[in-house]
């Protein structure tokens, strides 16, 4: 109730009800076996793709994905958009995102100062 007597209820000042939005974001991590069920679902998977497919052991040597890993793990999960980051300075990103779009294809590589709206 305002000062002036007039009474504000929620529904004059909200929108209509939305769902909830699940937002992921994964750093460092060398392997997505354990990952799935908390991906599942996910309006937006951030997560790491340092390497390449044919560097996969590398990855592995130094604890990270390649992009058809991350790829791989939202196609499985059922996640809506995929964003790349944390990759290497030894691939163009049109090498990675090549990668990841043959696994799922609504993936990018994440740029600085990105707006997404989830």
């Amino acid at each position: 109730t305002l000062v002036d007597g007039r009474t504000v209820a929620p529904e004059d000042v909200l929108g209509p009800l939305e769902a909830g939005k699940k937002l992921v974001i994964i750093g460092d991590t060398e392997a997505t076996d354990d990952l799935a069920d908390h991906v599942r679902g996910a309006d937006l998977l951030v997560i790491e793709a340092t390497f390449l497919e044919r560097d996969a052991t590398m990855a592995r040597d130094y604890g990270h994905l390649t992009a058809a890993q991350a790829a791989s793990l939202a196609a499985m999960s059922n996640v809506k958009q995929l964003v790349l980051t944390h990759i290497s300075g030894r691939y163009a990103d049109e090498e990675i995102l090549a990668e990841a779009v043959q696994a799922f294809p609504n993936s990018r590589i994440a740029a600085d100062l990105d707006v997404l709206t989830i």
